[in-house]
């Protein structure tokens, strides 16, 4: 079935929830909303890109390759486009949130981060305010938003935090902490205590930054010998960390007091 009747549609509505679901699983593997054939159109794409690394069209491959179909499923329907986007975003975070389904989706839902645990929603938004004039050092933010996940361990979110970034070397050098910032939360505290220019793949940063050898040469990335030797925090960082701050800037790297 490549396309719904006219009859059909009509029954859709505006908008409708869907899912792709991989018959090798039996499991879902994307959440989206659309209006009329919109259900259809993964697998066009898909062979219109055969080597695309989308996740999405690469799982829609492997299942055309193993000479089965993609089974899809209307999950909801005759929806208005604002209902639409809040039953995707919902369905995306409760699936997200159980380990045992991987979905292809890039992005969560619509303007909506990911399902919290009570205790963590209640870190993130019930966290006190941190006013700017509090701040007495030039610091460093750096947003997470993308890389931070539930339930990762300190090491790794050292490793997201603090490399590799396209930063001013001598701007980060008189930084006195770095803020790693999530939505609203400042979620670890750093103190560098030195900045290298990455050179090369060897260099203690994470893989996932380590794309274009040529891009790697401009990034710098700063060591805490305080964290790594598991020194307790200073005064300022237990001031600091679990405050929430507001940070309208969209750039992933911001600074105050600098």
């Amino acid at each position: 079935m490549e396309n719904f009747s006219e009859k059909s549609l009509l029954e859709l509505g505006d908008c409708y929830v869907y899912g792709l679901i991989d018959p090798r699983t039996k499991q879902i593997f994307y959440i989206g909303k659309g209006t009329g054939n919109r259900v259809f159109e993964h697998e066009q794409e898909s062979l219109k890109n055969p080597d695309s690394e989308k996740l999405k069209l690469k799982t829609i491959a492997e299942i055309k390759a193993a000479g089965l179909a993609v089974e899809k499923i209307i999950i909801n329907w005759n929806m208005t486009k604002s209902e639409a986007f809040a039953a995707e975003a919902a369905l995306i975070n409760v699936l997200n949130y159980i380990g045992t389904i991987k979905l292809t989706n890039i992005v969560a839902g619509h303007h909506s981060p990911e399902a919290l645990p009570v205790e963590e929603f209640e870190k993130l938004y019930g966290a006190e305010e941190l006013q700017k004039s509090d701040i007495k050092h030039k610091i460093m933010i750096i947003k997470v938003n993308k890389l931070y996940r539930r339930g990762m361990s300190a090491d790794e979110l050292y490793d997201v935090v603090r490399g590799c970034w396209k930063v001013n070397i001598n701007r980060a050098k008189s930084i006195d902490y770095v803020f790693a910032f999530y939505h609203s939360l400042i979620v670890a505290v750093y103190k560098p205590t030195a900045w290298y220019i990455c050179k090369d793949a060897s260099d203690k940063i994470p893989k996932k930054d380590i794309s274009v050898k040529s891009e790697i040469q401009k990034r710098k990335f700063f060591i805490d010998e305080g964290y790594e030797h598991n020194a307790p925090l200073d005064e300022a960082q237990k001031f600091y960390l679990y405050k929430s701050i507001a940070n309208p800037s969209q750039n992933p790297i911001s600074y105050i007091g600098c």
